[in-house]
């Protein structure tokens, strides 16, 4: 268990890094924009979350459909202007009117994995994340290319992991292999904040220090 914890703080504390980064560097382009606030927004909730499991104990699920609602949101405006597909926008209207749906018919989803609804939003920003690596093997230089693949990687082990929260509980899995796979995720989102580095570092440091 300590171990998972760390793994959370070291890739809490290098997402604050990037996105510290990333504010400073002040790009104008639209997409390098809203994935500055993406990672801004999904910092902000993160450190909420870990505040309110080491200070109050409490139960802070509720803050993971916050997390999962404002990353779609977000990352869907983001591979918009990377895909330039008007359909992205008509997609975004359908799954948050489904969502509103569903938590005004069961306001107690609010407070557990909407299995559901991980579900459904992270498989469509994995479809997006393919289309776009698919389209960067045709465009002479893809931007975010790095970043692309770490929201793929990262959307895939998360997918798997927290859209079954609920089931791993009803069918009492034994806790050390869920530990395992929450260690794995842990990891993996630290090697997504890596790549959100090295673009950074590859791409925008040379025009913020210029």
């Amino acid at each position: 268990m300590l171990f998972l914890k760390c793994l959370i703080y070291i890739g809490n504390l290098f997402l604050i890094f990037n996105t510290i980064l990333y504010i400073k560097a002040l790009h104008r382009s639209k997409a390098f924009i809203i994935f500055t606030v993406f990672i801004f927004v999904i910092c902000i909730i993160q450190t909420w979350m870990t505040l309110s499991s080491v200070i109050s104990h409490k139960n802070n699920l509720y803050l993971n459909n916050v997390f999962f609602i404002s990353q779609f949101l977000l990352l869907s405006i983001f591979y918009k202007f990377l895909i330039k597909k008007k359909i992205v926008l008509f997609i975004i209207l359908i799954v948050l009117s489904f969502l509103g749906y569903q938590y005004s018919q069961n306001y107690r989803l609010f407070f557990i994995y909407n299995s559901i609804g991980i579900t459904l939003t992270q498989s469509i920003l994995i479809i997006y994340s393919l289309f776009y690596l698919y389209r960067s093997l045709i465009i002479e230089k893809p931007e975010f290319l790095l970043i692309n693949i770490g929201i793929f990687l990262y959307l895939i082990c998360s997918t798997l992991i927290f859209a079954s929260g609920n089931l791993v509980f009803n069918l009492k899995i034994p806790k050390d292999t869920y530990l395992l796979l929450l260690k794995l995720n842990a990891f993996i989102y630290i090697i997504f904040q890596i790549l959100i580095f090295v673009e950074w570092r590859t791409n925008y440091y040379k025009k913020t220090h210029k």
